[in-house]
């Protein structure tokens, strides 16, 4: 319908998460998120007062940040990956 001003309908391209990396690619980067994860619960651990710390409702916030930061990063590097991946695949 609007094709005479550029636009047109694209099917959206389906891909399976972490479809296209290799394994060992993958490996890594599930261990440096775990390192990130202890990484950044060991700061917020370090940052936050012992006192706070006795609070069960703050005891568990740097555990949970950390994860979340975490799971951020898996999924930012793997569509970082992913993209790579598929401009190689066009330019080869």
């Amino acid at each position: 319908m609007l094709s005479w001003l550029g636009i047109h309908k694209v099917e959206k391209q389906r891909h399976q998460f972490f479809g296209n990396i290799e394994k060992r690619t993958i490996t890594l980067v599930l261990l440096t998120s775990v390192l990130v994860s202890y990484g950044i619960k060991m700061l917020l651990t370090y940052v936050i007062p012992f006192a706070y710390l006795k609070d069960p409702i703050v005891a568990v916030l740097p555990g949970i940040i950390g994860v979340l930061v975490a799971v951020i990063y898996v999924f930012v590097l793997e569509r970082r990956l992913q993209e790579k991946h598929d401009e190689n695949m066009k330019q080869g």
